[in-house]
């Protein structure tokens, strides 16, 4: 990087360039006790297609949405038929036998109603599956994002650790040869180690990360694969008021909808089951008296007596019911309009702080620690004053990460309420922090 550069350029111009180690990368090559592995690069919409295969809660939510099929053909069922037979005497010369064919068949419209409920329970499956994938999707977006900063903050806090390094063992040379005091050496010395130990943290927050990201696709491990994306690309969602009116399409809102359908088609039904049921029936009698057999037809007709239940607490219930998923509606819908609001005002401001660190900050620090390095070249600042430098780049670079990583989480809010968001644009700033 421009700092590095610079003053590992200032370093060797008094004293012999020390060699350190490689800046960390992410090649689809790694090395194992000498053999060559080969790994695979993973992008963010390979990891999506992994996660809809394998994720468990995806698959529990699929399983719950084909079930809902078989609720529906089973609520289209009509009542079977029943046979029966009644035998009256045993002796062959006296006896009567007969049988009949009854059929159960319902009145008000109840079928219909069951349809009903079924198909709004149906509906209200699918967009919670609709919501699942959607999770699923802003989780593993989160999660990929999630090792490409931890990397990111790997290059960083290496690239951090190699000009405190340098800058360790130049004020050490300075200070042997009596041009610097050796307190400033020890704060040097100091510097470089607590560099050292933030990019051991880091590259243990990279493991951390990728154990993270193979949860959220369902695998075990990300063994020889290579997480691979641009981590400064800043996707822009569209307006707030356009994401406002997306409300109503949202997973959330249509399984709220759909809960409401079911919940009145459930208290027609129970409204309608007040009417009793008629069985009908039809057969044959076959009597014997004095040996003599005849045959005689019967047909009949059965309703229940609506005395000791008329179904009204369960009419009760439904009704209170209905009204319930009503207020949970509206009460979903503000929430969703207060979250949106939230979490769109959250990337607005971590986008632009992100955008202003780049454009801005880290170019001022950049030339606050170049020109005060080259100061301290030429006698006319301390080494306090490097170290100041240093830890302003430092804590900017930081931030920025920060910014990024806010930005992000806040988009991937905003891609669980509403689903998938359409991208106005896409910010892809090339400069490196």
């Amino acid at each position: 990087m421009a700092v590095s550069a610079t003053l590992a350029g200032t370093v060797a111009a008094q004293t012999t360039a020390t060699e350190s180690s490689p800046p960390l990368r992410f090649d689809a090559v790694t090395q194992t006790a000498g053999n060559t592995v080969q790994t695979v690069p993973l992008t963010l919409d390979e990891a999506q297609r992994i996660a809809l295969d394998n994720n468990p809660l995806l698959l529990s939510a699929r399983s719950e949405a084909d079930a809902t099929a078989g609720s529906y053909m089973q609520a289209g069922a009509r009542p079977n038929p029943e046979v029966s037979f009644l035998q009256e005497g045993f002796k062959s010369a006296e006896r009567t036998s007969t049988g009949l064919l009854s059929q159960r068949i319902e009145l008000a419209g109840q079928r219909s109603y069951r349809l009903d409920a079924a198909s709004y329970a149906r509906q209200g499956a699918l967009a919670s599956l609709d919501g699942r994938v959607a999770i699923l999707h802003a989780d593993v977006s989160t999660a990929f994002y999630g090792v490409l900063f931890a990397q990111k903050t790997v290059e960083l806090a290496r690239d951090s650790a190699d000009i405190a390094t340098r800058s360790a063992q130049l004020v050490q040379r300075r200070a042997t040869a009596g041009k610097v005091s050796p307190v400033e050496a020890t704060r040097a010395q100091v510097a470089a180690t607590e560099a050292q130990i933030a990019l051991t943290s880091a590259n243990a927050f990279v493991s951390a990360t990728r154990v993270k990201l193979a949860s959220t696709m369902g695998i075990p491990d990300l063994t020889n694969r290579v997480v691979t994306g641009d981590a400064e690309a800043l996707q822009v969602p569209i307006g707030l008021s356009a994401l406002q009116q997306r409300i109503e399409d949202s997973p959330a809102a249509r399984r709220a909808f759909a809960e409401i359908g079911r919940s009145n088609a459930i208290l027609s039904l129970e409204r309608a089951r007040r009417t009793p049921d008629i069985t009908v029936s039809a057969g044959m009698k076959r009597i014997v008296a004095g040996g003599i057999s005849s045959n005689q037809a019967v047909v009949g007709i059965s309703i229940p007596l609506p005395i000791f239940d008329t179904n009204r607490g369960a009419v009760i219930e439904a009704r209170h019911r209905a009204e319930k998923a009503s207020s949970d509606r509206d009460g979903a819908l503000a929430q969703m309009r207060m979250d949106i609001a939230q979490a769109y005002a959250s990337y607005d401001a971590a986008s632009s702080e992100a955008r202003r660190l780049k454009s801005e900050v880290l170019p001022a620090a950049r030339q606050a620690l170049d020109a005060t390095s080259r100061g301290f070249d030429l006698g006319k600042f301390g080494f306090i004053d490097v170290l100041d430098a240093q830890r302003t780049l430092f804590q900017t670079r930081s931030q920025y990460l920060k910014a990024l990583i806010a930005a992000r989480q806040a988009y991937a809010d905003l891609e669980r309420l509403v689903g998938n968001i359409e991208l106005a644009s896409s910010l892809s700033p090339s400069a490196q922090p």
